[in-house]
């Protein structure tokens, strides 16, 4: 009998770390049949001519929730050779929601992930009430890649106990309807749930998001769920400290849910920022290496990448975690400019900025914030500098440059930040830390700010071949069997005989991210920035071939992943 494929003349990283080796691999029923030295014939051939084969990416933090309604291909990350994807990161998402309430729920993806609120409403197919119901609605619709889902608490207490949700704890029977809706999904194959305790994530119009809220009764009842299910992991942005590490109370957290549920943590995240010391992130890996030798499966996650954001002050996620703020959002054009024409909100920003500076996601480095987008002649000069430089020239504090200019422009001011992972010598030994895993692509969120779907290309072109920080059979490793073996998916990140013929042949030296483009294909025909990929040329979903360069070769080959299934 034919394979239904076989790749021919590859070098086969196994996703291991072991040695690349020359082989062929054959598929056969969307496993893999045979590696290595493989005889015999094929439905379809495909010649490696060199390039790497290796298992298909693994991404455990995407915000695909709502964006699976109107992309099943689930673009950018099927263009970077991701064929398995984790979506419902940070609390927020498209599910459980009642009917009346898909509105104000759906400001929480605008406030936390900068989606556009109109593109929620039109894009979203919303043909759900219960979190099964999503799932199953994603798996009829049918989908390009493997899709896993977290629970989201923000959206799990606000089913429960509706606009309370962002004011205070469940009581003991509102505790027992969520974890018997968490339990709920999580058999009918939910991966486990979500939160997010971070001052800057808020919802409809300034609110606390609803999981800040949440009690340690609430997360004992959903830890008990999992433990009894014995499945699912649990992802959180914790407490944090000054120096951005997780503070006492975030690491108390930390060993709790780990401890309640016995089941693994990830928390959000190491990296480089300003005030924050290498010494710091240290100090969070060997706080944890006792846990570690306890059983306690608690991995913060790392990115490789530089990030810089896009804004405006129409949408300040710049500000979000600054008190004096959280009136601002999701409002008008006209009553945020009266906003910020008033001297008593002025006076509070400045003094905020002063006083709270490690609360901002901008943490007051003025000179990391440049004006990229300008439309009035007059203002065309300031393009490409930093507002510190700009109140310097018009002599003028910076809370006072940023909103003279923003309302000069109607609030269309375009800046960029750039705080996050900017020296790469402290990226490079970050990425050496033990015990972590390679995430926070955040692939579906922020989409008119800024794109980092393609953190597989940019692993593989920067840290592997440019700085040749890690070897190429490490990083695939990290991007596959490491992310597979969190999750728990036994039969994914690898390349061995039986497992899913999911796959990726790529050129080591030609791969890479490609600089970032406007495309205007959200709904409505609205903007987003999309990274296409260079050096992919095959991407395999269940042994079918979807992508060959960045050509959508038909078909929807993912699956709807189950947790337990």
């Amino acid at each position: 009998m034919p394979y239904d494929l076989l790749i021919k003349n590859a070098q086969i990283c196994d996703g291991t770390g072991a040695q690349i080796y020359s082989g062929s691999l054959a598929v056969e029923d969307g496993k893999i049949a045979a590696l290595g030295s493989v005889s015999g014939f094929a439905h379809r051939e495909l010649d490696a001519n060199g390039l790497v084969l290796g298992p298909g990416f693994i991404d455990i933090h995407t915000h695909y929730d709502a964006q699976v309604s109107w992309d099943p291909l689930l673009t950018c990350s099927s263009w970077h050779g991701v064929t398995t994807l984790l979506m419902g990161n940070c609390g927020v998402g498209v599910a459980p929601v009642r009917p009346h309430a898909r509105s104000t729920m759906a400001w929480d993806l605008v406030n936390v992930e900068a989606l556009p609120h109109e593109v929620l409403m039109s894009g979203v197919s919303w043909e759900w009430e219960s979190f099964p119901e999503y799932m199953s609605a994603v798996e009829r619709r049918g989908v390009a890649l493997n899709t896993s889902f977290l629970v989201p608490l923000s959206a799990l207490r606000f089913y429960v106990l509706g606009d309370a949700a962002a004011e205070r704890e469940a009581t003991a029977d509102e505790t027992a309807q969520i974890a018997a809706l968490f339990r709920e999904a999580m058999l009918a194959g939910a991966y486990g749930f979500s939160l997010s305790l971070a001052p800057q994530h808020i919802g409809f119009q300034g609110r606390p998001l609803a999981s800040r809220m949440v009690s340690r009764d609430e997360l004992a009842a959903l830890c008990r769920v999992m433990r009894e299910v014995n499945r699912g992991v649990i992802e959180i942005l914790p407490g944090r400290g000054a120096n951005s590490a997780p503070s006492d109370n975030g690491f108390e957290l930390l060993t709790f849910l780990a401890e309640q549920s016995r089941r693994p943590v990830t928390f959000l995240a190491i990296l480089d920022l300003p005030g924050t010391s290498l010494k710091a992130h240290q100090d969070t890996i060997e706080r944890l290496r006792p846990l570690l030798t306890r059983g306690l499966s608690i991995l913060p996650q790392v990115t490789p990448r530089p990030i810089q954001q896009y804004y405006t002050l129409r949408e300040p996620f710049i500000f979000a975690a600054l008190d004096s703020w959280k009136g601002i959002f999701n409002r008008t054009a006209d009553e945020q400019a009266a906003m910020f024409r008033s001297p008593d909100f002025r006076r509070r920003f400045k003094n905020e900025v002063k006083e709270h500076v490690q609360k901002a996601v901008f943490r007051g480095r003025w000179d990391r914030v440049h004006v990229v987008r300008a439309q009035r002649e007059e203002n065309q000069r300031f393009l490409n500098r930093s507002i510190a430089e700009i109140a310097e020239l018009l002599n003028k504090d910076p809370e006072d440059t940023i909103l003279d200019l923003a309302l000069s422009e109607n609030l269309e001011l375009g800046i960029t930040l750039s705080v996050i992972n900017v020296n790469k010598d402290i990226v490079h030994q970050i990425l050496q830390l033990p015990n972590t895993l390679v995430g926070l692509s955040d692939a579906g969120a922020h989409v008119a700010q800024h794109c980092d779907a393609g953190l597989p290309s940019y692993l593989l072109s920067e840290w592997v071949r440019e700085r040749r920080a890690m070897s190429l059979e490490e990083g695939v490793r990290r991007l596959t069997s490491e992310p597979a073996d969190f999750l728990g998916l036994a039969r994914k990140g690898r390349l061995q005989p039986g497992a899913d013929a999911d796959l990726v042949i790529f050129d080591p030296g030609t791969i890479r991210p490609l600089p970032p483009e406007w495309r205007n294909d959200l709904p409505g025909r609205q903007a987003r920035l999309i990274e296409r990929s260079q050096g992919i040329e095959y991407a395999v979903v269940n042994g079918r071939v979807l992508f060959i360069g960045d050509e959508y070769q038909g078909g929807m080959p993912g699956r709807v992943v189950r947790c337990g299934a």
